[in-house]
């Protein structure tokens, strides 16, 4: 699993940008990268600056560089809790995503996080008349068309042992009975075949473990979102509650 101990930022304003005299986007904020160490601080920053070095080489010679890298690199998320096994090593970490859930990553329990598509049906006029009429056959949910492709799945690999939880969004599997490496074909094989989320996928083989969301959304509990500031922290009074407060 992909963890690191230390972060360091190195950055660029606008203003530097644009004295490249670059073909790119302007930027609103100052343009920052950030880098890992598990050794200290001192190595993330030397790391951080070299990298934004090559980026303003890139820059000077046109390169056109992608912010949204999702996937990537490791996820700068604050470690709450580590958990060993008896050998000393390391087989899950509960973390604080950016919007401030907390999150189980696995290295070898292998969660399955399929999102069901957001349906946008629209019908003719010449339907919406015939359905005054008659009542047309109920087509299966979404719910029940992701089950039975899991179900399907599940008979092809019968050595296997699977759970299913229902989300807000779609369905989480977990598999029982064996443990997974994140970067093997196998791995990765069942995960697309079962339609699990393109970006968890990513996610999955960039961070080299697997992942369950603890906590829930803040925005569909009605709840005031975590404060801004991203891990790691420059001042404590910026990090959150590691639990909600008492009523």
């Amino acid at each position: 699993m992909k963890f690191p101990k230390y972060w360091a930022h190195s950055s660029l304003s606008e203003q530097e940008v644009r004295d490249l005299n670059a073909d790119f986007t302007v930027w609103d904020e100052d343009f920052s990268v950030w880098q890992w160490s598990d050794e200290s601080v001192e190595d993330a920053r030397h790391k951080a600056k070299a990298r934004i070095n090559e980026l303003i080489q890139k820059l000077a010679n046109g390169v056109p560089l992608d912010r949204y890298s999702y996937g990537d690199h490791p996820l700068r998320e604050e470690t709450l809790e580590s958990i060993t096994n008896q050998d000393g090593r390391e087989i899950a970490v509960i973390s604080r995503n950016a919007y401030g859930a907390q999150v189980l990553n696995t290295a070898k329990a292998m969660f399955i996080d399929i999102d069901f598509p957001i349906q946008r049906r629209r019908t003719s006029l010449f339907q919406q008349l015939g359905q005054l009429f008659r009542k047309p056959p109920p087509l299966p949910s979404q719910e029940e068309t992701a089950l039975e492709r899991v179900r399907t799945w599940a008979q092809t690999r019968p050595e296997l042992g699977l759970r299913v939880y229902r989300t807000a969004a779609g369905l989480r599997c977990l598999i029982t009975s064996h443990l997974f490496d994140p970067l093997q074909s196998d791995t990765l094989n069942i995960l697309q075949t079962l339609n699990s989320d393109p970006l968890y996928i990513r996610l999955c083989k960039a961070q080299e473990c697997f992942r369950a969301r603890l906590t829930p959304k803040h925005w569909r509990c009605g709840v005031e979102a975590p404060p801004t500031a991203r891990y790691p922290w420059e001042d404590r009074k910026q990090c959150p509650p590691r639990s909600p407060p008492d009523p």
